[in-house]
């Protein structure tokens, strides 16, 4: 986003003593934020929660991807996964 580990703890309502070394702690991985501070973490961020949860970049990605499509879309990307996840089943 281009924005500083303290401007992010303050958009997620992080104490301005705090927010700097939170951040930072969070991304190396120290510390791990609660469910509700990941939730404002996610919101600031523009991103869904469990973009942040991911256990690994595909993942996330498809993630954020998803999110960002329309409805109607989404609903189309699931039906194809699940044929996709038959066919596998299937050999095909």
């Amino acid at each position: 986003m281009g924005i500083s580990q303290a401007e992010l703890g303050l958009r997620s309502g992080l104490p301005p003593e705090v927010a700097s070394t939170r951040i930072n702690r969070y991304e190396r991985g120290i510390h791990l934020p609660d469910i509700e501070t990941a939730e404002k973490l996610a919101q600031a961020l523009g991103v869904p929660l469990a973009y942040l949860l991911a256990q690994d970049e595909r993942l996330a990605e498809a993630i954020l991807k998803f999110d960002r499509l329309p409805v109607a879309a989404q609903n189309k990307a699931l039906a194809e996964l699940d044929a996709l996840g038959k066919a596998t089943k299937e050999g095909k």
